[in-house]
């Protein structure tokens, strides 16, 4: 076990674990210029609601950054040691995250012009139409939906099943709009003129919110994953 000497007290002490979800698991990233008795202390106090094992399918995968640290061989074997007996984690590496190696993100496909009554645009991944559409004019995107225009007509973002996506436009009065499996008719727009608003899911729950507090909403979303 590390020596715990010389720990900060609670009134000086600053965060040195940082937790983020990422495409693979969850990443956590140790303060460099910390003693390592420190951030191992921190470390372990992070890894303690994550509980015992009973087995380790179904684990979310978890990887280590300590920047530009070298771990001495005991350090390395007392951190893989927190997380060998845990129940919903299990160590992917203490090198950082993971190359995503093959991995392309989908282009978005961008329409100039009004989708008309009837038009369907579809698209495997973020659909950007600069634009109107109209009503009776359908979107169907595995990611999200942005319309720079009127959107009247319907929408589905997520189509996949992502329940993260969100339908945006600069005016916002859909016939129905649909994120993942969750449909909901005109759910009620703001009247406030050329300012964009987006649709996202809350839980179960639809909600619409001005587009200037996306990013606040991709911050908790971030957040209560990486708890999970």
């Amino acid at each position: 076990m590390p020596d715990s000497a010389s720990m900060p007290t609670d009134g000086e002490r600053r965060q040195l674990v940082a937790v983020k979800g990422i495409r693979n698991g969850l990443l956590f990233s140790i303060a460099e210029d910390a003693a390592f008795a420190e951030v191992y202390s921190e470390l372990q106090e992070t890894l303690q609601g994550h509980g015992r094992k009973s087995e380790a399918k179904g684990a979310v995968s978890a990887y280590v950054d300590f920047g530009d640290r070298i771990l001495s061989e005991e350090e390395d074997l007392a951190v893989r040691a927190l997380f060998s007996g845990l129940r919903t984690l299990s160590l992917g590496g203490l090198d950082g995250a993971p190359e995503r190696r093959g991995f392309r993100p989908r282009e978005p496909y961008v329409y100039k012009g009004t989708v008309r009554s009837g038009q369907i645009v579809e698209h495997d991944g973020d659909i950007v139409i600069i634009g109107d559409v109209n009503p009776g004019g359908q979107l169907i995107a595995s990611g999200d939906v942005y319309v720079m225009g009127y959107l009247r007509g319907s929408a589905h973002a997520g189509a996949g099943g992502d329940d993260r996506a969100i339908i945006a436009a600069t005016y916002f009065d859909p016939l129905q709009v649909r994120i993942a499996s969750v449909l909901r008719r005109s759910p009620g727009a703001s009247t406030s003129p050329a300012e964009m608003e987006f649709a996202y899911l809350d839980g179960e729950q639809m909600a619409v919110d001005r587009m200037s507090v996306l990013g606040q909403y991709r911050a908790r979303l971030h957040a209560t994953r990486a708890v999970l």
